[in-house]
C-alpha cells in the first residue's frame, strides 16, 4: 500500500472518481484524510462557517449528529471552535474506525442513511450535519427529513453537496431544493442562509480548478 506521503493529487482524484456508493468508501479509508488535503476539498471548513455565523448557544455544551461523518473531518472542524459532544453515522465501518481514532465522538453508528431508521431519538441535537453525500446514489432526497426530524425545536441543520456538472447531479439538485422548499411551507424549518462556494474542491478537476459547492442552513421550527 502507498503511504501517505506518496500520494499524488492525481491518486487522489482517481480514488474519489472511483466512488460511486457509499460502500466504495471502505476501500478508501486509509488514505482519504490525505486525498481530501490534497484535493483541496472544503466542505468541513465551510459546514463549521455557515453554522458558526447563526449559532447562539455555548458549543461546548451542544450535541451534534454527525451524519456521512466519514473520518471525522466535519467533528475535527468543529471541535477546533469549542464543540465536544459528536454523535457520528456512516455507511462505511471503515471510515468509522477511523473516526473513532480521533477520540472526538461518545458513538459511532454505521447506517446506510435513507434504508434504515437513524439510530437516534427525534428532538435530541443541537446541531446535525451531512457533509458531501447528497447525491442521487448515496441518499434518497427524503432523508433531509430525517435531518429534521432529530433536530431539537431551534437546531440548526446544515448540509453541503459538490455541484457536479452533470445531467443527473441537475435534476438532483432540483428535487433537494423542492424538498427543502416544500419542508418549509409545511412549517418543519426556515432558511437561514444558502452559501453557493466556488471553491468548494480546489483540486477536483486539476491543480487550482476547482469544484463549487452550496452549503445549506436550516433551522428547525420550534
Amino acid at each position: 500500500m502507498m503511504s501517505d506521503n506518496q500520494r499524488t493529487l492525481q491518486d487522489a482524484q482517481a480514488a474519489l472518481k472511483s466512488c460511486k456508493v457509499p460502500q466504495s468508501y471502505d476501500q478508501w479509508a486509509d488514505n482519504y484524510n490525505t486525498d481530501c488535503s490534497n484535493l483541496g476539498y472544503k466542505a468541513p471548513v465551510c459546514t463549521a462557517e455557515v453554522l458558526m455565523k447563526h449559532f447562539t448557544l455555548s458549543p461546548d455544551q451542544a450535541r451534534v449528529l454527525d451524519l456521512a461523518c466519514g473520518t471525522g473531518l466535519v467533528a475535527k472542524q468543529l471541535s477546533s471552535l469549542g464543540f465536544r459532544h459528536f454523535v457520528g453515522v456512516d455507511a462505511s465501518q471503515p471510515m468509522l474506525e477511523k473516526a473513532r481514532l480521533t477520540g472526538l465522538y461518545q458513538d459511532l453508528h454505521q447506517v446506510l442513511l435513507g434504508t434504515e431508521p437513524l439510530p437516534v431519538n427525534s428532538g435530541e441535537f443541537d446541531v446535525v450535519t451531512m457533509t458531501g453525500c447528497l447525491y442521487r446514489k448515496y441518499v434518497p432526497v427524503e432523508v433531509i427529513r430525517e435531518l429534521c426530524q432529530v433536530a431539537k425545536p431551534g437546531g440548526l441543520v446544515v448540509m453541503a453537496r459538490g455541484n457536479y456538472q452533470t445531467p443527473d447531479n441537475a435534476s438532483f439538485s432540483e428535487e433537494l431544493q423542492r424538498e427543502m422548499d416544500r419542508m418549509e411551507e409545511e412549517g418543519l424549518w426556515k432558511k437561514l442562509e444558502v452559501l453557493q462556494e466556488e471553491h468548494y474542491c480546489t483540486n477536483y478537476y486539476q491543480l487550482g480548478d476547482s469544484l463549487p459547492g452550496s452549503v445549506y442552513l436550516y433551522q428547525k421550527a420550534v
